[in-house]
């Protein structure tokens, strides 16, 4: 598996990962706001709420008893409620808290007169019906609502006429001590008058909307809100008693104290999971990168071996020499840098055999300038020996001879010294635009007039359109005489040679391609052909160059932004081409 799907997989197990712990805590967080929802429900209306959960939580023992939820039991208490359980004949089966006031038998009729209002009872009822596991569970559920008995008390016991309320002063007491408060609405909703009714925070009108919402939901308005309807005057009683779980004319969300604990929750862990994954992350995949930048860095320094721990042992590896858990998402990438440090160790070893062999070649050179040196230098005491009486023609032949090995001499130094000017980029030409077609052309027969070269050998076919190149003129006549002379002279006298031109892509590419049927070349000289001195010289033969023309016209080409290609094989020819494109230019910068 390579680096990239290693990573792929790494990365999406970490993406899956995180989202399933992001799904637990939300479905954790989740599951307790339903929880604090579900209690504040009960808190509520615990008359709607806890009495159906109540039924659904029975557990109906093997003697046939029921088990209740005690913590539904409890909240009962808390309510200051009690709990009959009625068979179908109206008798209690089971009780919880029951007030002495309370029947423990109800008849069919009475107790439907009790539940709708037509008969007075002391509490509040609730009825409610529920089948479970084949037995119907009827629960009488009633409260003490001091709300309603106050304004009855106060109802029956006070008066409203012409606009003008009167209370008993043991009733104004009575309101007083519960810091309740009464008004008298209209049939619009309006207030007319009020007793005991705070100086802010409490509206003057109701709307019918507004009047059922505090009735059924007075958690949500801290008020216990009942009202009763005089139809005489057309007239709605409204007394609110502030509840004490919370505080009077609270008008906010009754919910708010789950769902804001829960999204600071639900944010808190998100951030610290991402907090962990990030510490996690830089462990599994930024350690290992630490280590092999630690490890490229060293190679820097020249130190090739990977950095170790304190056994001496590579920090990536294991004692069986396997990879660590960390390290094996790198594998190819830790692969690679291990080749890059063999590859920079036999480097190294390569500059100390090649300076050895550059010690060696300098030596050669020596000797190969010593030779017509030495020629010349005898040729000159030759000349000045007084003994001998030499003709003109015996001066010229001698002159002649030393003028060859001087130019010998000239231009293996000229040579020699462009190729390291070359290898070390101190060369570079100023390049101009020119017709390439017209300067090939102009050159091709310059070389053609050559008579080393023999008569027509030589054929150059330009390209069909106008080609214009960016070139140094005398750096390219040049590689042009140093690639003619290779192709001509060290060929047999019949070979043919071809120079053409053909136009690139781009506005500036082309390419010049000589192409000769002599004897080729096997790969092992192919390869070494740009090498300088290469060859060799015999400064016997006064044709053969200074063996450093191939790696000299490489070096122009590349210093005029070009790249230079050679295919050839025994017997079947050579072809050389010189390239210039985006592409060469790209990787010349």
């Amino acid at each position: 598996m390579s680096v990239r799907r290693r990573l792929m997989t790494r990365f999406i197990g970490l993406l899956a990962g995180t989202v399933i712990l992001i799904l637990v805590i939300g479905g954790s967080i989740a599951y307790w706001v339903i929880q604090q929802l579900n209690e504040a429900s009960l808190v509520e209306d615990f008359a709607t709420v806890g009495l159906d959960q109540l039924i659904s939580t029975a557990e109906i023992l093997p003697d046939g008893n029921v088990k209740y939820d005690p913590g539904l039991l409890k909240r009962i208490e808390e309510n200051d409620g009690w709990l009959q359980i009625l068979d179908e004949q109206g008798r209690v089966l089971d009780a919880f808290h029951t007030p002495p006031d309370v029947p423990d038998h109800y008849k069919p009729g009475e107790l439907i007169s009790y539940w709708q209002g037509k008969k007075p009872f002391p509490y509040e009822l609730y009825l409610l019906i529920r089948e479970r596991k084949g037995i119907n569970f009827t629960l009488l559920y009633g409260e003490n609502n001091q709300a309603a008995s106050m304004l009855e008390q106060v109802y029956n016991g006070g008066r409203y006429a012409n606009n003008k309320l009167e209370l008993a002063p043991g009733h104004q007491d009575i309101i007083r001590t519960a810091d309740a408060y009464l008004q008298i609405l209209d049939e619009q909703g309006r207030e007319v008058t009020s007793f005991n009714k705070p100086a802010s925070g409490i509206p003057d009108s109701y709307s019918l909307q507004d009047l059922i919402l505090r009735t059924r939901y007075p958690a949500r308005y801290g008020m216990t809100t009942v009202t009763s309807y005089d139809e005489q005057n057309h007239s709605t009683w409204m007394l609110s008693v502030p509840l004490g779980s919370n505080p009077a004319g609270s008008n906010e969300n009754p919910f708010g104290f789950i769902l804001g604990p829960a999204l600071i929750a639900l944010l808190v862990s998100i951030i610290s999971l991402l907090i962990l994954l990030a510490v996690w992350y830089a462990n599994l995949f930024g350690y290992p990168m630490l280590h092999m930048l630690q490890w490229l860095q060293r190679l820097e320094r020249g130190q090739y071996e990977e950095p170790a721990g304190p056994r001496g042992r590579p920090l990536s590896q294991k004692e069986n020499g396997k990879w660590r858990r960390n390290y094996r998402v790198y594998t190819e990438v830790l692969g690679s840098i291990q080749t890059l440090s063999d590859t920079l160790r036999q480097d190294k070893e390569l500059r100390r055999q090649t300076d050895s062999l550059r010690e060696e070649w300098i030596a050669g050179i020596t000797h190969d300038l010593k030779t017509p040196l030495s020629s010349i230098q005898g040729y000159a005491h030759m000349l000045e020996a007084e003994k001998y009486q030499w003709t003109s023609g015996e001066v010229r032949e001698f002159a002649g001879i030393m003028l060859d090995k001087s130019m010998y001499m000239d231009r293996l130094v000229n040579d020699l010294a462009m190729t390291y000017r070359l290898r070390s980029g101190g060369y570079q030409p100023p390049i101009e635009q020119t017709d390439i077609n017209a300067l090939l052309q102009d050159l091709v027969h310059r070389a053609e007039r050559n008579p080393a070269y023999g008569e027509g050998r030589i054929t150059f076919q330009p390209a069909q359109i106008e080609v214009q190149g960016h070139v140094h003129i005398p750096s390219f006549e040049r590689i042009v005489d140093n690639l003619t002379a290779n192709a001509l002279l060290h060929n047999p006298p019949e070979t043919k040679l071809i120079v053409s031109v053909q136009s690139g892509e781009e506005a500036g590419d082309f390419i010049v391609q000589f192409t000769d049927n002599g004897r080729g070349m096997d790969q092992e000289t192919v390869w070494k052909l740009f090498e300088r001195y290469y060859r060799g010289t015999d400064t016997a033969a006064p044709d053969v160059g200074s063996g450093l023309g191939m790696a000299v016209t490489k070096g122009l080409i590349e210093a005029m932004k070009g790249r230079i290609e050679v295919r050839s094989n025994p017997k079947e020819g050579t072809e050389i081409r010189l390239i210039w494109d985006v592409h060469s230019r790209a990787g010349t910068k």
